[in-house]
């Protein structure tokens, strides 16, 4: 769709791009269903090593576009069918067993938040602005986005945003722990010079990474030990383990292929 570029480069780095810089990139309820199939895409792109999210026109995301919630978020059953597609495009996210970064300029807030948690790191310009707004407007933060946000920040910094429902600046979101890295130009070469470093390393080893820290977070790692240790003896197995012990005998960069 229009309102979403995806752009990959031959270094194997996505960038999708929310394209409606005229209502700061506000996400409609069409952009979260098409969220949901390009993050889902990228997944199963062999060429595609990390995915960097960010927004044109000097900003990441005001969050929902809460002009359309009367046609689209009016009634109970609306509303359940609006939160399974944001929660769908944030989850598609998450899961992504590729490195993922968000790329922020100007407004970072709601849902844009939401999307930016969604992601393994985040990178913003020294103008960025992040909140969670809903308590001025009457919404309960769901469990999905909150996990997300607390898993990040802690309880107590939670509470805080949540209760407060304030705007806050980039050095804020540093001090918070929301934020990786400040940068004094535009967040994208950041984010990509970034994505690159770890799009170097071998992609079975970033999935299983994520995979293990994933399930100690979720509290699912005596659940997920099984398939974990498969992961790691598999890992073992690959040819990039193999490529990895060459190169460093060769003093010479490896060349993974992720098999």
């Amino acid at each position: 769709m229009r309102e979403i570029g995806i752009e990959t480069g031959a270094d194997g780095i996505a960038v999708v791009t929310l394209k409606r810089p005229e209502k700061r990139n506000a996400v409609s309820l069409a952009m979260w269903r098409g969220l949901a199939e390009a993050f889902k895409a990228l997944e199963a792109d062999a060429d595609v090593r990390a995915v960097i999210l960010t927004g044109a026109g000097g900003h990441f995301s005001a969050g929902a576009d809460i002009s359309e919630f009367a046609a689209v978020r009016s009634t109970e059953a609306d509303g359940r069918l609006y939160d399974e597609a944001s929660d769908g495009a944030e989850d598609a996210l998450h899961d992504l067993a590729k490195p993922t970064v968000a790329a922020i300029d100007g407004a970072c807030v709601g849902g844009g938040l939401g999307l930016a948690l969604a992601c393994d790191f985040r990178i913003a310009s020294r103008g960025a602005r992040f909140g969670i707004t809903a308590a001025r407007l009457g919404i309960v933060y769901g469990l999905p986005e909150t996990r997300k946000l607390v898993n990040v920040v802690g309880a107590s910094a939670a509470k805080r945003i949540l209760y407060l429902a304030d705007i806050f600046d980039a050095d804020e979101a540093l001090r918070l722990g929301l934020l990786q890295e400040l940068t004094d130009g535009p967040a994208l070469p950041a984010a990509q010079a970034f994505a690159r470093r770890m799009a170097a390393n071998a992609p079975l080893s970033l999935a299983g990474a994520k995979r293990v820290v994933g399930a100690l977070m979720a509290g699912r790692a005596d659940v997920e030990a099984a398939a974990i240790e498969d992961i790691v003896l598999g890992a073992l197995a690959s040819d990039d383990y193999r490529e990895g012990q060459r190169a460093f005998a060769e003093k010479r960069q490896p060349k993974f292929t992720g098999r």
